[in-house]
């Protein structure tokens, strides 16, 4: 089996293509750039064959011309500008293109060459500011409001691919993502924040200071629990609903995450600030709001979260010791 990822060379997509390579599968990553050297060394060691073909995803022919030389029957589509404000304001124009109009062509494109399933991923962030902020959110009760531009563009993705569902013919489904953190992130330039865990972790290894506010988001999901998802979806015999949440079902805590980083750097310290410019830490990250239900997931997929706070902790610190150690973060 070949899968193609769009956007591979991205951690979410480094962490998907891992998964897919330790079980043996063929995976192409797709996108403007390849993925660091340092991944590719790792990921040319399991089992699996990783090639790269560098293109744009608003480029359609070339998306076929790719899925036809490696006979692709699979798609994972996580290609997309995460973009915050001062980009949404200088380059709307492009996230509109990339993150809709991108989609419009990775779905063409695998209808015309008989892909079998396509997985695209959605985000959180299409529950905008307005969003609850108890209980938990459900695929069918709780509507999203976008009013980001990245969201507006990410769930008129979500809805086009719900159409090519309905209407032609395409077994697509949504992943729609909380906010996602752990193995394979680093710095690119589609993301303009790092995740929070990464951006504590990096003060804690620096002996330096975190300063953030009480609203922070908590409904983090451990990166590998979200690869595990999108490759259930992707290899299951059929998918019984269009969207899917995919998370941790649980808060987190980056009082918490804190505390267990002064366990092991003693140097590191922490404070909550009432004042945005006080912080230097999330200022621009998304809007607070609940955990995600994956009751649906579960029922559907098997899924379980292995990766809790705890599970999340140990593997992330091992695994930033491990790159830190070569040299690769």
């Amino acid at each position: 089996m070949t899968v193609l990822i769009t956007g591979g060379a991205g951690f979410l997509g480094l962490n998907i293509a891992e998964q897919l390579l330790t079980a043996g599968a063929s995976v192409v990553s797709y996108g403007l750039q390849a993925p660091p050297a340092w991944a590719m060394d790792r990921l040319g060691a399991l089992p699996g064959r990783m090639a790269v073909k560098i293109g744009d995803v608003r480029d359609r022919d070339a998306l076929v011309e790719t899925m036809r030389e490696h006979r692709v029957r699979r798609v994972v589509h996580g290609a997309a500008i995460t973009a915050a404000l001062g980009r949404e304001a200088q380059q709307a124009s492009l996230i509109a293109a990339v993150n809709f109009g991108g989609t419009i062509g990775v779905l063409e494109a695998a209808l015309q060459c008989g892909a079998e399933r396509v997985v695209q991923l959605g985000s959180g962030s299409v529950y905008g500011a307005s969003v609850k902020q108890e209980g938990s959110l459900d695929e069918d009760a709780d509507v999203p409001v976008p009013d980001s531009l990245y969201g507006i563009t990410k769930y008129a993705a979500e809805r086009a691919a719900l159409r090519y569902r309905a209407t032609r013919g395409l077994d697509v489904v949504v992943a729609r993502l909380g906010v996602v953190f752990g193995r394979w992130e680093y710095d690119t330039s589609v993301r303009d924040t790092l995740s929070i865990p990464l951006v504590l972790m990096q003060l804690a290894e620096a002996g330096g200071h975190a300063a953030f506010g009480r609203t922070l988001p908590a409904d983090w999901v451990y990166a590998c629990d979200v690869a595990d998802a999108v490759i259930r979806l992707l290899n299951a015999p059929s998918v019984p609903q269009p969207l899917y949440h995919v998370g941790s079902g649980q808060r987190w805590s980056a009082i918490t995450w804190c505390e267990r980083l002064r366990h092991i750097y003693p140097f590191f310290s922490y404070e909550v600030v009432d004042r945005p410019d006080e912080a230097n830490v999330g200022r621009q990250a998304p809007v607070p709001r609940p955990p995600f239900s994956i009751k649906r997931l579960q029922a559907d997929l098997g899924y379980e979260v292995r990766y809790r706070e705890a599970e999340a902790f140990a593997d992330y610190l091992a695994w930033r010791r491990d790159m830190n150690r070569i040299g690769a973060q």
